[in-house]
């Protein structure tokens, strides 16, 4: 009895001190119609599979492969569970705090945003441990047939449970995005389309996995798999980051943490793929994957910085009071603090960064032209988003950064199907194969670099144009530059001339006053 009590009293007190959000989603999970038939449903559609199975491999179950196909038929039956209905799950769980109207609730207690998204991504682990341990006997079953493979079965659950968990982090941070109750059936509708399209991708990749063997003895399947569960892991961290800014008050900072995630993705692809060459030699890693890297952080930089650099500029006063002290180190910082001026220097900067990085000596000549292209179409269209978005701002104040986005994608739309437009009415007729007035696509005009660089005749023709190209794209990148470069050094002296409370708190002390001084009332101390 004394050893029940102290493991009673040692679950009450880890209780107590649990994310009173996760108990109460958990509560709430597995007291839920959708749960219990879930469950139920899991276990009549295993029981189905283990009789039928049975019955259809007859005698062979002895000496066949079925440990392999009933493991496959369980692994679907539980990733439906945990890719389908647990994140879906965890997608209406944040849109009810808002419908039953208890966010408020919960935004006014000492739970920080962190804790409320922590607390129900948690609620998601506990659910589908559970939908795990209701499958687990079936898995030991296959585990008596011919054909089991004990790490691959490790594999692939592990995976899934890994898969789980970022796609219900995606579902929470994506019910954070729209705050209007009228744009929820819409926002459900395509959560639902989202979560069907990523269970058939994950059970298609599951197939077509476990129809060959695992090469677990080689290096680079280990290297693929690290550095997919490290950019997964990345992304989750940046979708949970997301989720707790959209929770965050709006005078609070809300950009700071993830543009700070966004830069840390930035220098980890490449120190990974710095890292592979120096294993292996810089002259096994492929340049087309070096291009394939590059178009990924790209589009990573063009998403990120459209966001960053149509922000508000307005910095509140509780954002100003977490500014550094040292006016040095505020202007080191300058780029990752709130700020659409801060943003584009932030876009700016790491767009240098991947041009001087795909310009390194390992890599060919065509690998150095299509990098530096991609990072002038990324930094052209973002920056003259920008600056469209600042002059509507100084324009009239009903201009929000919204608005700023959505002319910066038109905008950019409108560059890509423009050089089309006057042969579309006949008034004028290209000439067959690239012209250079299809500069502002940038499908075209970077398979034209990348075919002419390395040689290659490629899809458009417009071989030996690349040096107009780059001339091209260089002086407009010029043009968005000057644009911008007045904003941006605003952006960073805003910060850097700006006093921090403390400082001018002392600096109004009696003590330090020459005699005869009065101390400034006006100053906030």
């Amino acid at each position: 009895m004394s050893t029940g009590e102290k493991f009673f009293h040692f679950a009450e007190f880890l209780t107590d001190r649990l994310n009173p959000i996760l108990v109460k989603e958990t509560r709430q999970a597995l007291k839920s119609r959708q749960f219990i038939v879930t469950f139920m449903l899991l276990l009549t559609i295993a029981w189905l599979i283990s009789v039928f199975g049975t019955m259809w491999f007859g005698p062979a179950i002895e000496y066949g492969s079925a440990g392999r196909a009933f493991f496959v038929a369980y692994f679907y039956v539980i990733g439906f569970a945990t890719l389908f209905v647990v994140p879906f799950g965890a997608f209406r769980s944040m849109l009810n705090e808002r419908d039953q109207n208890t966010y408020e609730l919960l935004s006014i207690s000492t739970l920080s945003p962190r804790q409320i998204v922590s607390g129900k991504l948690l609620s998601t682990v506990v659910q589908v441990f559970i939908y795990y341990s209701a499958i687990a006997p079936f898995i030991a079953f296959t585990s008596l047939l011919q054909g089991f493979d004990l790490p691959m079965v490790v594999l692939f659950l592990s995976l899934a449970l890994a898969w789980s968990v970022f796609v219900s982090m995606i579902a929470l941070m994506l019910s954070t995005l729209s705050d209007n109750k009228q744009w929820q059936a819409m926002n459900t509708i395509g959560m639902i389309a989202l979560l069907l399209w990523q269970m058939a991708m994950a059970f298609g990749l599951s197939a077509a996995a476990l129809s060959e063997t695992i090469p677990f003895d080689s290096e680079e399947f280990w290297w693929a798999i690290g550095s997919s569960l490290l950019g997964a892991g990345s992304y989750f961290l940046l979708a949970q980051q997301i989720a707790v800014s959209r929770l965050t008050f709006e005078s609070d900072n809300r950009s700071s943490g993830v543009r700070i995630i966004c830069t840390l993705q930035f220098w980890l692809v490449w120190s990974g793929v710095l890292a592979y060459g120096c294993w292996y030699g810089a002259a096994d890693v492929e340049d087309e994957a070096v291009v394939a890297f590059a178009s990924v952080a790209s589009l990573h930089w063009l998403l990120a910085g459209l966001f960053f650099s149509t922000e508000s500029d307005h910095i509140s006063r509780r954002v100003r009071r977490s500014v550094p002290r040292s006016g040095l180190f505020r202007v080191l910082v300058a780029p990752w603090m709130p700020g659409g001026r801060r943003g584009l220097l932030l876009l700016t900067i790491h767009l240098l960064a991947l041009v001087v990085i795909g310009r390194l000596p390992f890599w060919q000549e065509w690998v150095h032209n299509t990098v530096t292209a991609i990072a002038l179409y990324v930094f052209i269209y973002v920056s003259f988003g920008a600056a469209v978005g600042r002059w509507g701002q100084a324009i009239t104040p009903e201009f929000r950064s919204a608005h700023a986005r959505v002319l910066a994608i038109l905008m950019a739309a409108l560059a890509m199907i423009a050089p089309y437009l006057p042969p579309a009415f006949g008034f004028v007729r290209w000439p067959v194969g690239y012209s250079l007035a299809e500069v502002t696509n940038p499908v075209r005009t970077l398979d034209v670099v990348s075919s002419s660089s390395s040689g290659r005749s490629g899809i458009y023709g417009g071989v030996g144009m690349v040096d107009e190209i780059m001339l091209v794209l260089g002086g407009v990148a010029g043009l968005a530059l000057l644009l911008n470069l007045p904003a941006m050094f605003k952006g960073v002296m805003e910060l850097a001339s700006y006093q921090h409370p403390a400082v001018r708190a002392s600096a109004t002390r009696p003590s330090e006053l020459s005699d005869g001084e009065e101390p400034d009332a006006a100053l906030p101390v």
